[in-house]
């Protein structure tokens, strides 16, 4: 009996372990269901928050280009319109042509765009070089191609601009999203070296999409270190960001350049003395036998500029008012004779036509520099005015082209240019300053007839003008011309302004004849100021006197300025030149 009962104890026993058995294992799935719930739901948080992404950019949004169309990126920088478009330059035939327009603004504007013949000119120190449609370079591609009627539709193409800049390139032509990086920058950078595999990154950011993945030892353009991340530049043309810890053996390289630029000699004065230059206005060749009256008392002068040549047509011709004996007279009395070409004397012309034909305008260049060489003069003055925006470029590429014949026949070119302001600039006095020998910065008509009344040239207006001009052209190549004139401006009751203009002589007895009061207004005028009231007219004058000019000279002197002019003899005291007489 009693063994029955252990037996059936043992029994129990083995069917309770049985039974709890049975009630553990549920517990236990759920228990790893649970475990395996919370591993999931950290891997996705951490994924989420602290793993590097691996999604790529989209490249072609990224670069901003399709099919042919090459983004191009200048100094690692790349370039957009105003309009936020990328810039982009061609693939034409397997190479990279690049905008026109793009390459005048920003890498050498002495390309020129000739529409009458299809032609692209450039003008070097002796030559102007030309190339057609379909003109190649040496390698065999072509030079340029055109595919509309605007400058706009004028692709360069880089081996071409190479040729005549200054520059370095890479492209990566082969891929989907094209792009080329441009360097006319030569200031040393710093590469890195990677270590590992590594992302570059559309942004600082290990959530920030994939650009490309480098390998170890793949070198990297340092752009930009920050705290964690850098900056760079790949070897497969990519601009992104990389984490610090992932870049070592910083180097620094400093690029070389094999660009031979070219040598545009100037002529300047032989003795080494800066140019005083006093214009004499003549408009008839009866006029020349006035230079010893212009020129009587006059001292330190050494150059002295005729008006001569008036333009009288579209075409270009015009008018010549040499005679020898002027020469003559003029280099007996130590002087070099500038001839002056105007274009406002012979009337009301049309430059277009002339400016924009190559044929017309080698004819005017022919002309001027013959009758030049002809009549023994020493150089020629060149002073177009309300030159419109429109003929910027055609004016610029008359005087590069000039320049090489005056070279060559030893004759001295400058030209006449307003004092540098924005509205301005297409006179681009800094192509100027490349190709002539003298840029003439005429530093009056600050206020001129019909204007509002004020200063014909403060020291601030001045100062503008040198300070500007200087920037862009040497100062020693840099006359800086000065007003023998002034302006009596005068206001009646109506509030109706008027003005007329008096030489520095006439204005002193103008001031003296009618009782002016004049008081000094210093700071930007530099000028004696007065006004009187006469029969219901107030009258006003800022003077151009002896103490106004010793400040402008003064400036001049500073500055280091290759020379002073004024317009124009006749007009002045003989005292003045001891003032304007910048060599003494």
């Amino acid at each position: 009996m009693a063994r029955e009962l252990k037996s059936f104890r043992e029994r129990r026993e083995t069917r309770k372990r049985k039974t709890g058995s049975k009630k553990g294992t549920p517990f236990m799935v759920v228990l790893i269901l649970i475990l395996l719930a919370v591993g999931l739901v950290g891997y996705y948080f951490y994924e989420k928050k602290f793993a590097p992404t691996k999604v790529l950019a989209d490249k072609a949004e990224y670069f901003g280009v399709s099919g042919d169309e090459v983004a191009l990126f200048l100094n690692d920088e790349q370039l957009f319109t105003e309009e936020d478009k990328p810039v982009t330059g061609r693939v034409i035939n397997g190479g990279l042509f690049l905008p026109y327009e793009w390459v005048m603004s920003e890498l050498n504007r002495g390309f020129y765009w000739a529409k009458d013949v299809n032609e692209i000119l450039y003008t070097l120190p002796k030559t102007t070089e030309r190339y057609g449609l379909g003109d190649t370079l040496e390698d065999g591609s072509t030079a340029f191609v055109r595919i509309g009627d605007t400058t706009e539709d004028l692709f360069l193409n880089i081996k071409f601009v190479q040729k005549y800049t200054d520059i370095r390139y890479s492209t990566h032509l082969e891929d989907e999203s094209k792009r080329a990086f441009i360097f006319n920058d030569w200031s040393p950078y710093e590469t890195c070296k990677v270590k590992g595999k590594e992302s570059v990154r559309l942004l600082g950011g290990i959530k920030s999409e994939v650009l490309t993945t480098l390998k170890s030892g793949d070198n990297v353009k340092l752009l930009e270190a920050m705290e964690n991340w850098s900056k760079v530049q790949t070897g497969d043309g990519y601009i992104g960001w990389l984490r610090n810890k992932h870049l070592s053996d910083k180097t620094e390289v400093t690029p070389e350049s094999e660009f031979k630029a070219p040598d545009y000699t100037h002529i300047t004065r032989i003795d080494g003395s800066k140019v005083v230059l006093g214009f004499h206005q003549i408009t008839s060749t009866a006029a020349n036998a006035y230079i010893d009256d212009m020129v009587k008392g006059v001292t330190g002068m050494n150059v002295i500029a005729p008006t001569w040549f008036i333009l009288t047509s579209d075409e270009g011709d015009f008018n010549n008012y040499w005679t020898q004996e002027y020469v003559d007279n003029a280099h007996a009395r130590g002087y070099q004779v500038w001839a002056t070409v105007n274009n406002f004397d012979g009337g009301d012309i049309d430059e277009s036509v002339f400016l924009k034909s190559t044929e017309l305008r080698a004819k005017l260049i022919s002309n001027l520099v013959n009758a030049a060489v002809a009549g023994g003069i020493d150089g020629l003055n060149i002073d177009f005015e309300l030159i419109p925006e429109r003929l910027g470029r055609d004016y610029v590429q008359f005087m590069r082209e000039l320049a090489v014949e005056c070279r060559k026949a030893g004759i001295i070119l400058s030209a006449d240019c307003y004092v540098p302001y924005d509205y301005n600039s297409y006179y681009d006095l800094e192509e100027l300053g490349k190709h002539i020998d003298y840029v003439l910065i005429m530093c009056y008509d600050e206020h001129y007839a019909g204007s509002e009344e004020g200063s014909v040239s403060s020291i601030g207006y001045l100062n503008h003008g040198i300070s500007e001009t200087t920037k862009m052209v040497p100062a020693d190549r840099v006359i800086i011309a000065v007003p023998f004139y002034t302006r009596i401006w005068m206001t009646n009751e109506a509030g109706e302004t008027s003005s007329d203009a008096l030489g520095m002589s006439d204005a002193l007895d103008w001031v003296q004849n009618h009782g002016v009061q004049l008081s000094w207004i210093g700071d930007d005028i530099g000028q004696n100021y007065g006004e009187v009231v006469e029969d219901g007219i107030t009258k006003k004058v800022w003077l151009e006197d002896r103490q106004s000019m010793q400040l402008k000279i003064d400036a001049i002197k500073e500055a280091g300025c290759g020379g002073v002019g004024a317009w124009k003899l006749g007009q002045e005291p003989n005292d003045i030149w001891e003032i304007v007489n910048i060599n003494q």
